[in-house]
Formats: structure tokens, sequence, C-alpha cells
């Protein structure tokens, strides 16, 4: 009976100890406020330095609200309370006198508390509305590959870049000017490169000053040699003139000037004519004051004329097959020298070339853009490409002699769908009358494809009468 009575005793214990152990309550989870950062600022226009309203993050598991040490009337809060996690947007009036600033205290209902600031530039601030240092630490990256873009300004948010020719390195960091932010630079990296950024939300405004650090590798400056240009639609451009010191270091320009009622955005083209002898860095779009002569843009006084460098349709391709796909036969006949079209291991169709064999890597070259004349354009091409039969996908454009595709030698298409024609286009920039087009093939066993309607046109300017 003893051993039972401790056995009963003992299983009793443990039922007690397993009950008191299930009965506990779960810890409850401690109550917070938090914001994205303990100060949130405001141009003296009322926006955030994107351009935007200014919004404060809040993160919360509970309720909470707003409590102001002073009663400030230049801003209004929405909401000044809730619950859990979002955002409040401060509305803020426009500042006409010093920079000011307001303390703000998120507290919930059990005394947890989050303190920041609000603060506004004052009027004589500065609005930029782009800015961009191109970030640090790159090696002669092109500007296609470049991903490090540092931009900011209330017109920046949808700001793109392009370029031809041109790479983000950090070789010889910009100093000697105010606000020189060293790290990386544009480099022209050889003749007639260009940079391009843009796409700036001009907020109504008409009067900016753009302003860049530059410098050369030369014995002196020559701004007829690092031009710039401005654009309203990214396809005419309107050359600037600005003045500069012949000193070959770095130093900063500034160009004040006026724009047309009614121009909502703009692009900045830098083009660099002698091959990296010239840097940029910190471009800056920055309201005027109220210097600067008015821009006339190009396209307001002249008119454009769209000339066609060639526009072939192999008509005088004759084989047996006339439709896609075709099986080559043994009575294909090489092209050569025909409309000034010649390759490597192409035959014809009724109407249209292929290009290569099922072992052999095919290449179709153009006639010179003899139509350019003694200038430089971008010249727009437009093709239609076939694959035979379940090759590879892809071919490649090249471009020979001078000019480039995307700021490369070569572009490369991917074809959707085998045996069935499919339209591509590209802009060739800074062709000559040297200018050639080579289409592809990427590998020497099974890449065969087929062109035809390839069509090469560039915009001539005339001035308006």
């Amino acid at each position: 009976m003893k051993n039972i009575r401790i056995y009963s005793c003992s299983v009793l214990l443990l039922c007690a100890g397993l009950l008191g152990a299930c009965s506990d309550d779960p810890e409850t989870e401690q109550a917070y406020v938090q914001t994205d950062s303990p100060t949130f600022t405001a141009n003296k226009r009322g926006v955030a330095a994107d351009g935007e309203t200014l919004r404060i993050g809040v993160r919360s598991n509970t309720y909470w609200i707003i409590r102001q040490q002073a009663e400030d009337d230049w801003f209004t809060l929405s909401p000044k309370a809730g619950s859990g996690s979002r955002e409040v947007e401060a509305a803020i009036a426009a500042n006409t006198g010093q920079e000011r600033s307001a303390t703000l205290v998120f507290e919930t209902e059990q005394g947890r508390m989050q303190q920041i600031t609000l603060r506004q530039e004052g009027h004589n601030s500065t609005v930029r509305f782009l800015n961009d240092d191109f970030g640090t630490g790159t090696s002669a990256q092109s500007v296609a590959q470049f991903d490090g873009w540092n931009r900011n300004g209330i017109g920046s948010l949808r700001c793109q870049y392009w370029g031809n020719d041109v790479n983000v390195d950090a070789g010889q960091p910009s100093a000697g000017y105010d606000g020189a932010s060293g790290g990386n630079g544009i480099v022209f990296a050889a003749d007639s490169a260009n940079f391009i950024l843009g796409g700036i939300a001009l907020k109504g405004d008409i009067n900016f000053n753009l302003s860049f650090g530059c410098t050369t590798s030369q014995a002196i400056f020559n701004p007829g040699e690092l031009k710039v240009f401005f654009s309203k639609d990214l396809v005419n451009w309107t050359p600037i003139a600005y003045e500069r010191s012949s000193s070959a270091g770095w130093e900063r320009v500034n160009i004040p000037f006026y724009l047309p009622e009614g121009v909502d955005q703009l692009y900045v083209r830098f083009l660099g004519r002698k091959a990296d002898a010239y840097r940029l860095d910190d471009v800056t779009l920055a309201e005027g004051d109220g210097r600067g002569e008015t821009i006339t843009f190009v396209e307001d006084i002249v008119e454009y004329e769209e000339i066609t460098v060639f526009d072939e349709t192999f008509d005088w391709c004759v084989g047996p097959n006339s439709t896609l796909p075709g099986n080559d036969g043994k009575n294909m006949t090489t092209v050569s020298n025909r409309n000034g079209w010649e390759g490597n291991l192409v035959y014809m169709h009724n109407g249209f070339p292929k290009v290569g064999t099922s072992s052999g890597l095919g290449y179709l070259t153009s006639p010179a853009m003899t139509a350019v004349g003694e200038k430089r354009v971008d010249v727009t091409v437009t093709f239609n490409v076939g694959i035979m039969g379940s090759d590879l996908s892809d071919i490649r454009l090249i471009v020979l002699n001078s000019g480039s595709v995307e700021g490369s030698e070569s572009k490369t298409f991917t074809i959707e769908s085998d045996n069935y024609w499919e339209t591509r286009s590209c802009v060739i920039n800074g062709a000559t009358k040297e200018t050639q087009i080579r289409f592809s093939a990427i590998q020497a066993k099974g890449n065969r494809f087929y062109i035809d309607n390839v069509k090469a046109t560039f915009t001539d300017v005339k001035e308006k009468l």
C-alpha cells in the first residue's frame, strides 16, 4: 500500500505541474511606436527631396497619437492618430522666411514615445531639380551597365541615362570647386561620344541654372570639344554655349537660362569630341536666380526631312524557294557585291537572302552610308528577320568603321519564333558616310537566318523659311 500511495502522489504532483504550466498566459508583446527617421526635411516649397508630398513612415503594434510641443501653423498632419503601421502625410506651406522646425512626439496608450523633428529649409536655399555625383568606386564601366546612379532632386524621379562610348570611372576624381564630390566621373572614351540624361520634371518653372564639373587631359580646355545640348523631346537637340577658363584642371561651369512656357521636362546631352580627353561630374539642374537668356529650341526655327540611306528589298534575289522555311537545295547562288551588299555563306531565295549554313557562320554586310555626307548623324535601321527551322534564335548586328549601337559596336537580337518574319529596329549613333552594318550569326553551327526589307534613314535639319 505504501508503494501505491507514493506512486499516486507522484502522479498527482506531475499533473498539477503540467496544469500549472499550461495555465500560464503567453507573454504579451510590448507596445512600441517608431518612425523611419528622427528628422524629416522639406524644401522651401514644402515638398520632399523627390518633389512629392512629405510622408512620415510609422511602425507600431498599437494605437498612437501625435503631440506637438508648440502650436505650429505652417504644416498640417493627416492623420494625427492611428493604429498600427501606416504613413502620416505632412502638408507644408511654402516658406518665405528663415529655416524653421517643429518637434513631434508619437505616443502610445502605454506611454511609449518616439520624438522626431520636422524641418523646412528657408527662402534663401536653392531648390534642385536634379543632382547626381555618379557614386564612387567604379572602374571603366559603360553607362548602359552602370546601376549606381545617385540622382536626387524634385524633378529626378523619372530621370534616365543613356550613352555611347561613355564610361563611369573613379580614376581622376573631381576636386577644386565648391561641391566637388570626388568619386566617379563620366569619361568620354571615343571621338563623338554622347552622354545623355533627362526626363527631368520642371514643375512649371521657367528659370534654371545648369552646372557641372569638368576637366581635360589636354594642355587647355576647349569648350568646342565638350559640347552641351538641350532637348524637350529626346529627338531634337539645341546647342548651348557656355563659358569656362582654359585651365585643364577641374572647374565648375554654370549655365543660367530661361525656358519658354509649356516645357514640361528637359534632357541634357554632353558630346565629347576627342577620345579620353574630357571628364564630367556633379551635374546639377537647380532653380535660377533671374539671370540667363531664353532658350530657342532648334525645332521651333527649323524643319526636318527624312533622308533614306538605303532601302533594300532584295527583289534581285532569285532562288528555288519563295517562302519560309526552305530547303537550301544545290542551286543557290552566293551573294557577291549586289547593290553594294556582300557576305559570307549567303544564298538567295525568291526575294530575300538566307545567311549561314548548318555548319558555317554566315554574315551579310551593307553598303557604306554615303548618303550621310560630311557629318555625323543618328541613323535608324529597321529590318525583317526570320530564323530557319529550330536554329539558334539570336543574331547580331555589328557596326563597322564608325558609329555605335546603344553604346557598343554590336547589338544582339532574339527572334521569338522559328520560320516567321519579325520586325526589329535600332539606332546607329554617330554614323558617317563610311559606316556599314553587318548582320551576322553568333555561332557557326545551327545559326541560319533570313533577312529582308533593310531600311536605314536619318533626319536632316533645314532652316524654316
